[in-house]
């Protein structure tokens, strides 16, 4: 390239020769017939392609099945949440009759508190030939009864929230089991209001869990688990 700085004339290359053995060859003219201001550069051949450029839309949509979730997993519904804390809710009166049946001792002193129809219970337990005692027994196995039952429960709610589509099944088995019997006892009992309310909630929350944005999600998930083996 001439070095005189008069000249205001493209700039010259060498033109390519055989090494003479004292220098490097000089590369491959890229513009033999001289470089003009008002063209691009060809792209050289070893460059390599750019990478696609993330849009401001993102990545696009995550593959079918696959939600928001971390790890890819799909997001709750907002049903399963709404349907463990009815199963839940369902279940804590029991939890706090079970425990409480194993500190409360069952004699003459609490029959004789205002609001139990002492007169009635006295005939029943003479009719069914038990004992004080005896009664007191078989209250506190009943109280170990619905507590064993409600944290079986409530375990069983806690694993169809976390996605165990199988736990839903178990749920209606309990609660057709025991649900059902133990509403008739209790309207039998005298308490209807109780009886309804509980059983209602518990059947809701079950509803929720075989509605249908609970199905999709565990579908999803299923599928899900399924395309990560």
């Amino acid at each position: 390239m001439s070095s005189d700085p008069g000249q205001h004339d493209a700039p010259q290359y060498y033109r390519p020769g055989p090494s003479t053995g004292r220098y490097p060859q000089y590369p491959q003219n890229p513009y033999p017939n001289g470089w003009h201001g008002g063209s691009m550069p060809p792209p050289s051949p070893q460059q390599a392609p750019a990478a696609p450029a993330n849009t401001a839309s993102g990545w696009g949509p995550p593959p079918a099945g696959l939600g928001s979730g971390p790890q890819g997993r799909p997001a709750r519904p907002r049903q399963v949440v709404t349907a463990l804390v009815a199963l839940i809710a369902a279940a804590v009166p029991f939890v706090v009759t079970g425990i409480g049946s194993l500190f409360v001792t069952v004699n003459e002193s609490l029959l004789n508190d205002p609001g139990i129809p002492r007169g009635e219970f006295d005939a029943a337990l003479a009719a069914s030939g038990m004992t004080m005692a005896q009664f007191g027994q078989a209250v506190r196995v009943m109280g170990v009864v619905f507590l064993v039952l409600a944290l079986v429960w409530i375990a069983l709610a806690v694993a169809a929230f976390l996605g165990a589509a199988g736990a839903r099944i178990a749920l209606i088995v309990l609660l057709v089991l025991y649900g059902i019997p133990l509403l008739l006892i209790m309207l039998i009992g005298g308490q209807p209001v109780f009886a309804v309310l509980v059983v209602g909630v518990a059947a809701a929350g079950v509803a929720l869990l075989f509605g249908r944005p609970a199905k999709e999600w565990y579908a999803a998930r299923k599928l899900g688990a399924a395309s990560r083996s």
